[in-house]
């Protein structure tokens, strides 16, 4: 049985409701091994004498982010903001079109300039906006469609695979302490937003990128939900 990473032509050969009723039992399955995974290492630190969950925290929390500001920040980043500029970032360039891979390469330091907002004044975020602007003009005037054509025959596997891994391991920087006995604990951890990056990855490949944010809104509606209640 092919993982859902490489099915990348299921678009070919199955409906739309197909594709969104796989996506969606892929990811409600993985969250469960996810945590049963996570509850499992919890379980085998305990058994040392060790409490991970409070050695480090995870600011995927819902109770640890509302430290990083303003509840309607918070709500506007989890809901829209991180959806839209991290499908932009780690999926948008999946199609290997060259405005797409030029505005995926300017949503890192669009990304940056929108968590800094609240210390950013008009003349320091003026550095981030230059260099979106030129960085996406220089990756749009210096390529070619044609270039990223045939890089897409020889890469379009492995760019799928590292997009996907590297969207799981960006989130080990939410964690409040690192130490190398917690490695086991926080590869668990970021487990969850590995699969569910998977489920996105399948939306986007297959049914579109905005298919992929709203996957990504889907996955982030617990924390929403918590965020809420809180």
């Amino acid at each position: 049985m092919k993982f859902i990473l490489t099915r990348t032509e299921d678009f070919a050969i199955h409906s739309k409701k197909w594709i969104v009723g796989y996506g969606l039992l892929f990811w409600f399955v993985s969250r469960i091994i996810a945590m049963l995974l996570v509850m499992g290492c919890v379980a085998v630190y305990n058994t040392f004498g060790i409490n991970p969950e409070t050695l480090t925290r995870f600011a995927g929390n819902p109770e640890n982010v509302r430290s990083l500001g303003s509840m309607t920040y918070v709500l506007l980043t989890v809901s829209i903001v991180a959806p839209i500029l991290e499908e932009c970032i780690f999926r948008l360039g999946l199609s290997f079109k060259r405005w797409q891979v030029a505005l995926a390469v300017v949503s890192i330091p669009a990304y940056i300039l929108w968590q800094h907002l609240s210390s950013l004044t008009i003349v320091s975020a003026l550095p981030y906006l230059v260099s979106i602007i030129a960085v996406f003009f220089l990756i749009y005037g210096l390529t070619s469609d044609s270039y990223w054509n045939e890089l897409r025959k020889t890469c379009y596997t492995s760019t799928i695979w590292v997009s996907t891994i590297a969207f799981g391991l960006i989130h080990l920087i939410a964690f409040s302490y690192y130490s190398f006995y917690l490695v086991p604990y926080m590869l668990c951890v970021i487990s969850v937003p590995f699969f569910g990056g998977c489920a996105m990855t399948y939306y986007r490949i297959n049914l579109g990128f905005w298919w992929g944010v709203g996957m990504h809104i889907f996955n982030n509606l617990p924390a929403i939900i918590l965020l809420i209640s809180l």
